[in-house]
This record gives C-alpha cells, structure tokens and sequence, in this order.
C-alpha cells in the first residue's frame, strides 16, 4: 500500500487562512472535503480497494493540519497520476465551496441559509446541492479517458 499527500486544495489555488488563525479548521476542512471530491471526479470514481482519497489531520503545535492522502494498492498506482491533478478548483468544487461557505457564514451569524433566523438561532443542517450539471461534459470525458488510457496501457481490464 502506498500513501501520497496531496495537500487541502489545488497547488495554484490560494488558502483562505493559515493554521492557528480564527475558522482555519473549519475553512480547511472545506477545502480538504471539495478536493476529495473533485480528485474523485478526476480519477472517474475509482474502486475503494485501488485508490481512495481520505482526509486527514495532522496534529501540529497549532492544533492540526488537514491533508488529502491518495492511498494506492495494487492497480492503483496505475490509476492514480499526480500529473492529472488540476492546478485549479473545477466548476463543481467552485459552486460547493461557494455552498459550504455560505453555510458557515450563516451558522457563525445564527441565520439559515436564505438569511433568516430560525427559532432558538440556530442554523438549519442543509444537505450539499448536486452541481454535476455545471460539469463542461468534455471535461468529464478528459479525465476519463486519461484513467482509460493508463489501464489500457497495462493490459488491465476495465471496471
């Protein structure tokens, strides 16, 4: 089994506060989830035995760091490529960090998500939209087909 850290976002995505700082364990678990979710996207979804991303936090003198860790057994290594990793948030994670965010924004001001307060101040517990439809398809199709490619090449059979 081999395990790479992938950082809490993509490399040329800029952080929204340093460790230590007021909301940085919330913020960073935003982050860290949405690129969990965008990594699955890029890598179609892979089977859980191959390649999963988890999040995780690292205990520091500032009360922790958060990372998204690829682990790879087996064809997995094959599926995974860190050259395939975007330098920016795709179309979904912008909208579901645009959610998340409006959602910690409410629950730090006792206010629902559209803006009003509900009984006793506290916010509602929202479900995520799905934003698959905001998805360019050729984009969908790039990153599976580059996942494709890579098994094809090995002579693996395809899930």
């Amino acid at each position: 089994m081999k395990e790479l850290n992938l950082g809490t976002r993509p490399r040329d995505e800029q952080t929204f506060a340093a460790p230590g700082e007021p909301l940085y364990r919330e913020l960073t678990t935003i982050d860290a989830l949405t690129f969990r979710r965008m990594l699955d996207r890029v890598f179609w979804h892979p089977p859980a035995d191959a390649l999963r991303f988890e999040v995780r936090a690292i205990p520091s003198e500032l009360g922790g760091e958060y990372t998204v860790t690829a682990i790879m057994d087996g064809v997995g290594e094959i599926w995974f490529d860190a050259d395939t990793i975007p330098a920016r948030w795709d179309a979904i994670a912008t909208f579901e960090l645009s959610w998340a965010l409006s959602q910690l924004q409410a629950a730090q001001h006792g206010l629902d998500p559209v803006g009003f307060e509900k009984p006793g101040g506290k916010p509602g517990i929202e479900r995520m939209p799905d934003y698959s439809s905001v998805q360019d398809p050729a984009e969908a199709a790039h990153y599976r087909w580059h996942v494709v490619n890579r098994l094809r090449k090995t002579g693996l059979d395809l899930p």
